[in-house]
């Protein structure tokens, strides 16, 4: 953990997982960093219902949920024409294998993490947040974060082949044949509150 204590008061934060014991956990490790009144539903038609009318700092959810797949409400919170469409994303996971990551980062999340989060990579991810912001990308296939986080530069460390290539401070786009470590690391979240 950084040397920073975080200060998560005042930071607005919708949970959306149908876990009680989970939530639970959730919650112990939350209150640890200052976060005391969350709203927490269970379903992804009530987070939907809410989403509507008011945006939150920070938003988790579980991968799978008993009606809509979390991949499937972060694409669909990424499509809304609201400023909703920013918030920070961190979907948790139990099934963190290779193709459940990508598809959950390919749906425009921050971050994904495996459940049950320790402390430590909760508070790293969380404290990803409080960065500062990437690019918001928009296309056909993709709305969300910037996916580009790595310091590489140009291929082979030379200039770029066109005028539009990223400079070295951007860096290139992450491969889609990821090691498990690289997958963990995945997604960085935009800055919505300081700590």
């Amino acid at each position: 953990m950084s040397n920073t204590k975080m200060k998560l008061t005042g930071v607005t934060t919708l949970i959306v997982d149908d876990d009680r014991y989970g939530v639970a956990i959730l919650m112990q490790i939350l209150r640890g960093f200052g976060l005391e009144t969350p709203v927490i539903v269970d379903s992804g038609a009530a987070a939907q219902a809410l989403l509507e009318n008011h945006c939150y700092d920070l938003f988790i959810c579980e991968a799978e949920l008993p009606d809509i797949s979390g991949a499937d409400l972060v694409r669909w919170i990424r499509r809304l024409k609201t400023p909703v469409r920013f918030m920070p994303i961190l979907v948790l996971t139990g099934y963190s294998n290779t193709s459940n990551v990508v598809a959950l980062r390919d749906s425009g999340a921050h971050t994904v993490v495996k459940k049950p989060p320790s402390p430590q990579i909760l508070f790293d991810h969380i404290e990803w947040c409080a960065k500062p912001p990437r690019p918001f990308v928009e296309t056909d296939n993709y709305v969300g974060p910037d996916r580009r986080f790595k310091s590489l530069g140009p291929p082979n460390g030379g200039e770029g082949r066109r005028e539009t290539d990223l400079s070295a401070e951007i860096g290139d786009a992450v491969e889609p044949n990821l090691s498990q470590a690289e997958i963990d690391a995945m997604v960085r979240p935009t800055k919505v509150f300081t700590i």
